[in-house]
């Protein structure tokens, strides 16, 4: 449904931005800990510093493969694998774009060249569920504030764990972080029973 407080000829939509901030909040949790995890590996690692760990939060802007190439690079793996590492983890994104691509191809040059870059998991699981008819600004509007939002949470998170991280006992075990990250996307998406039932094959054939 068009959001009723569009007002044309401009971008910025407060209604939508408050939604897209809502529609993050489920998944936000498992954040803090998975930047404690990063900036541990940041510190304990002899190759990446601590300021290219925080950049690569923006850079990269994916929790999975900054920790790949950080633990490539660290095995001795060159700049090139790590990059390559990165690109093949980062591929999924392409598919998001592509299910996203009906919503946003009205939009101007500059928001596709942005939202691009903030199109991770959690900007796709919240967006995705938007009906296309949504108004342009509405669109625009809460795309651009929940890729923002999760951008500042990851680099909070990131420089956390990165001041702290060492000092963050190891029988907490927080590696747990990353595949409840991934646990509530997949919450997150299932809203049917064919949803359902493809969650548990899945799992069935992991296992």
């Amino acid at each position: 449904m068009t959001d009723p407080r569009s007002t044309p000829g401009r971008l910025w939509n407060r209604r939508a931005a408050i939604d897209g901030i809502r529609a993050l909040l489920p998944m936000a949790p498992p954040v803090p800990a998975f930047g404690l995890v990063f900036g541990l590996l940041v510190t304990e690692s002899e190759v990446v510093g601590r300021l290219a760990g925080l950049a690569s939060g923006f850079l990269i802007f994916g929790g999975s493969s900054q920790l790949t190439a950080v633990l490539v690079l660290d095995e001795g793996g060159g700049a090139l694998l790590a990059i390559v590492t990165v690109l093949v983890i980062n591929a999924r994104h392409v598919m998001y774009s592509a299910a996203l691509q009906p919503r946003f191809r009205d939009t101007p040059r500059w928001f596709r060249i942005i939202g691009s870059h903030v199109l991770v998991d959690q900007t796709f699981a919240a967006t995705e569920p938007r009906p296309d008819t949504d108004s342009l600004d509405y669109r625009v509007s809460h795309f651009l504030t929940a890729g923002a939002v999760w951008m500042v949470l990851w680099l909070g998170a990131i420089a956390t764990g990165i001041l702290i991280g060492n000092v963050i006992p190891a029988s907490w075990s927080l590696d747990f972080a990353v595949p409840l990250l991934f646990l509530a996307l997949l919450i997150n998406a299932i809203r049917d029973r064919p949803g359902v039932a493809a969650a548990a094959v899945a799992g069935a054939v992991a296992v």
